[in-house]
């Protein structure tokens, strides 16, 4: 009976470990730890990413925003029945932050299993905050002469 329990709880441990094998997130600026600009008067900005993998246990999705190292903005997701490939987005109002330019804001994104909290996977990315530069006036056409 004893080595029935153990195999069932190996067997139930591998399950859980296959299960977060092959989960991942996308955002769309690239891998995790990519750096993206971002222009300093931005109210807002909306964070895109897909996530990959998971098996078929249920997960919580949770965005947290940084903004020089102090969090500024955390919202969270459930997915209860995940579908192999799981679009997340995310508004983040950014407007009343005093954003300048060479700030950094930093969108940590985390997956973890809803059952035992166990973190399967997480996204980095890094919005360097810049003033961008004017357009250039147009050149004035000249006037044919006749």
């Amino acid at each position: 009976m004893r080595y029935a329990l153990l195999v069932g709880a190996l067997l139930l441990g591998a399950s859980n470990m296959a299960s977060a094998q092959g989960m991942e997130i996308h955002n769309r600026f690239g891998p995790s730890g990519t750096h993206f600009q971002l222009p300093a008067q931005s109210p807002s900005f909306l964070y895109e990413a897909t996530i990959c993998g998971g098996g078929t246990q249920g997960y919580k999705i949770q965005l947290d925003v940084y903004h020089n190292g102090v969090l500024k903005s955390s919202s969270t997701e459930i997915v209860a029945i995940p579908p192999t490939e799981y679009q997340y987005s995310s508004h983040v109002n950014m407007s009343l932050w005093g954003l300048l330019p060479g700030d950094c804001l930093t969108f940590t994104c985390k997956v973890s299993r809803l059952s035992d909290g166990a973190v399967l996977a997480v996204d980095h990315l890094f919005g360097d905050l810049f003033v961008p530069l004017p357009d250039p006036l147009p050149l004035p056409v000249p006037s044919p002469i006749w």
